[in-house]
């Protein structure tokens, strides 16, 4: 449905040029929900605003459902522009306009008449959950509500692909969660292909088919939700995972020496990590059965991207050695990503780390598996 090629974006200034954009190439399928993601600078919303050529592409080839935008004259682009919708995270609604009028400005000069308009702006109305909001104004609505007004107006000449810059960004999160879950139903009750620009973890994870993360302009990974975050490539790609996730929290427990974390000879903390889509096994009871391994979790993070869990599981497992590294070894064997985070196995006492003055750290920190 989308097809960006080689897309570069430059803003000019007296000085210098600053590349916003560098080398993009992205294929997204009709009828995805294609999440951009990075932090603040990194070029996603001058991207996304390259699709409907709101900035011109500096070099590089737009195709929106088989046309170039890049190539058409004036007149002709803004006609495929009405297939193209877009919402902000600002609403930009008309204050002076009542919601019914708001969602019925982009029809104007479409040729319908008044009846047929009305009876849009009742569909869609219907469609966003909003109506008996259709004489309000927005000074009178919720930022979600308002947020759902700009959706309908985004919908009123029925585009093939809709933009979404931010749209969540301004509301608190039960609204966030009510507009995914809205976007959701119009992906699958219209088909209409939606491009996420976020930098909230959250929202990707809970909508979208694939995602892209960007980074200085550049699309620095790919691919789809689950592969991404269960095992990024990129540091990028794992800094927005530890926004969302308990897991990170060890590494703070163990420097402010935490009893949490404080460990007993025999002992040692593992994390737990799930790198597959079929994870139906009850792991843990498992290998403290069939290895006799004691197995205290300390906390976890599990959620369901799609149908498949993702995250994993901090705990402290104590036992013998032999027997703990075979449990290592079996859940590695299951797919199951394993890091030992502190380590204080055949030991009669913790032990210092070498090098460090008056035992700082009394336990041995261990490389990843």
């Amino acid at each position: 449905m989308i097809v960006l090629e080689n897309i570069g974006k430059a803003f000019e200034t007296n000085e210098s040029s600053i590349e916003a954009v560098k080398d993009v190439n992205l294929r997204i399928g009709k009828g995805e929900i294609y999440g951009i993601i990075g932090f603040s600078g990194a070029g996603k919303s001058t991207l996304v605003r390259c699709v409907n050529l709101l900035e011109r592409p500096t070099t590089g080839r737009v195709f929106v459902d088989g046309v170039e935008l890049t190539r058409l004259p004036e007149r002709e682009l803004r006609r495929a522009r009405r297939k193209i919708g877009m919402i902000f995270q600002q609403f930009n609604l008309f204050a002076s306009r009542t919601v019914a009028q708001n969602i019925a400005y982009p029809l104007k000069n479409s040729g319908l008449s008044r009846k047929q308009v009305a009876d849009k702006v009742s569909e869609l109305l219907s469609l966003v959950g909003l109506e008996d909001k259709e004489r309000a104004y927005p000074s009178q609505l919720s930022g979600g509500q308002k947020q759902r007004v700009a959706i309908a107006r985004a919908l009123a000449n029925d585009p093939g692909v809709l933009l979404c810059d931010e749209a969540t960004s301004s509301l608190d999160p039960q609204s966030t969660l009510s507009i995914l879950k809205l976007l959701k139903k119009l992906n699958g009750q219209l088909g209409i292909t939606i491009v996420v620009i976020t930098h909230e973890m959250q929202v990707v994870k809970e909508i979208c088919d694939r995602v892209a993360v960007m980074e200085e302009g550049r699309v620095v990974e790919e691919g789809d939700v689950f592969s991404v975050f269960a095992d990024p490539k990129r540091p990028i790609t794992r800094d927005f995972i530890d926004t969302t996730s308990n897991l990170s929290k060890i590494y703070g427990l163990i420097a402010e020496g935490s009893p949490v974390v404080k460990l007993k000879p025999g002992e040692c903390i593992l994390k737990f990590k799930y790198l597959e889509k079929n994870v139906s096994e009850a792991l843990v009871s498992t290998i403290s059965r069939r290895f006799d391994v004691d197995v205290n979790i300390i906390f976890g993070n599990l959620e369901l991207i799609g149908e498949a869990p993702l995250g994993g599981l901090v705990v402290i497992a104590s036992g013998r050695r032999q027997d703990i590294d075979d449990a290592i070894d079996y859940m590695r064997d299951k797919n199951v990503g394993v890091e030992v985070i502190l380590d204080a196995r055949g030991t009669s006492e913790l032990p210092e780390l070498p090098g460090l003055p008056d035992a700082q750290c009394d336990v041995e920190v261990a490389r990843v598996f």
